[in-house]
């Protein structure tokens, strides 16, 4: 018997329905990525694995930090929550959508767990006594769509092109038939190998090796009674010789100024002075340029300023940013304004309220050396303390 021709079309149509509802169903597989697929900036940092649930994506991210030469803690990992100034988030990349941060869980210090779910802004320092420092932790969102094969893990809004980021590019989403999805030893594997080469072992608490016991002493043997000393008669003792006259050393002449401009520098906490200017001149720029040079130096000052204005949350911070006399003035205030403005998103990475960071540029004027120098292309920090800070800075 034949069906008329709208019944047909129905049958059809709910038909289709069924079988594309299936789809997303089979796809919808829980699976482990042991040998992720991805590029990115620097070698202080890995995926050590994508795993896909049925209503989340997590990836397993470890990175290091390293402290001073001396051993001593310098910097600390800023963990930022949903919904936080700075948290990770996926960008599609065959797909224009970004996926938000879900949560972040186990976040582990040299395979020590110290935060099982980051719920606001976590800070936590490096090891003292320890030139390396592993960290690692787990980045849950939301289930990724089935047709999404490439995206971007960034660290952050507005960092896609920050190479200080931990940002990984181009990572390969993989289906739960893929042929190199690999296996748990592929993983511990490559984590073996990137703690390798930093000389540290964050999956196993190595225990100090026990002291050997002191062998016994021998008994001595018994000496023979030692035969009688003949005393000599003493000598007569010397006149005593005239001491000779020493004449004094001449004073060494002074060193020149290693301060030859006459304002205070940031070295360490106790520099800060509320009202008081001071020269960031360890966080310096390369020539015509917002780029940092030599950061190694510039993060301990960095640090410096983020303890300062944790310990008074009531504080705020004026940046005030400079360029050299050379050149035309309206490119160099640009320029130190660009720098200032870059500075502020610097401090506002390490944990500060950008609300507590205000900026002021000033190009090529007042110059520290009027003939031209590098210490011309300055930052200055001048802390603004309310009645409270005061307070606390005049007690200490």
């Amino acid at each position: 018997m034949n069906l008329p021709n709208y019944i047909m079309k129905y049958v059809l149509l709910i038909s289709t329905l069924f079988l594309l509802a299936a789809i997303p169903l089979q796809a919808q597989q829980t699976h482990t990525d042991h040998k992720p697929s991805y590029r990115k900036w620097q070698d202080s940092y890995i995926l050590d694995k994508i795993e896909y649930t049925k209503s989340s994506t997590i990836c397993h991210f470890r990175f290091v930090c390293e402290n001073g030469s001396d051993g001593i803690a310098t910097v600390s990992a800023i963990f930022y929550p949903p919904g936080g100034d700075h948290p990770w988030y996926i960008k599609g990349r065959n797909i224009r959508k970004d996926y938000n941060l879900k949560a972040i869980r186990n976040v582990r210090r040299n395979g020590v767990l110290m935060k099982s779910n980051v719920t606001s802004t976590y800070s936590l320092p490096a090891l003292d006594g320890r030139k390396h420092t592993v960290f690692s932790c787990e980045v849950h969102f939301e289930r990724f769509d089935n047709d999404l094969t490439s995206a971007d893990l960034i660290e952050g809004k507005g960092q896609e092109y920050n190479r200080q980021h931990f940002n990984c590019f181009n990572i390969k989403l993989k289906t739960w038939d893929d042929p190199d999805l690999g296996e748990d030893k592929d993983s511990d594997s490559n984590i073996a190998e990137f703690e390798k080469k930093y000389n540290v072992n964050s999956r196993k608490n190595i225990a100090p090796k026990p002291k050997p016991k002191p062998k016994p002493k021998p008994k001595p043997k018994p000496k023979p009674d030692p035969k009688p000393i003949v005393k000599p008669e003493p000598e007569p003792e010397p006149k005593p010789k005239p001491e000779p006259i020493v004449k004094p050393e001449p004073k060494p002449e002074p060193k020149p100024d290693e301060n030859p401009y006459k304002i205070k520098r940031l070295h360490r906490l106790s520099d800060i002075v509320c009202g008081e200017r001071l020269v960031l001149d360890n966080v310096q720029f390369h020539d015509n340029s917002t780029k940092f040079k030599g950061m190694v130096k510039g993060k301990k000052t960095l640090n410096l300023i983020f303890l300062y204005m944790r310990e008074h949350p009531n504080s705020t911070l004026v940046l005030h940013g400079y360029s050299d006399v050379f050149g035309n003035k309206e490119r160099n205030l640009e320029l130190s304004k660009a720098r200032v403005i870059k500075l502020q998103r610097w401090l506002g990475m390490y944990g500060i309220g950008l609300n507590r960071i205000n900026y002021e540029y000033h190009g090529s004027a007042d110059p520290v050396l009027p003939e031209g120098d590098p210490i011309n292309r300055r930052v200055e920090i001048e802390v603004v303390c309310d009645g409270r800070d005061n307070v606390e800075v005049e007690s200490k």
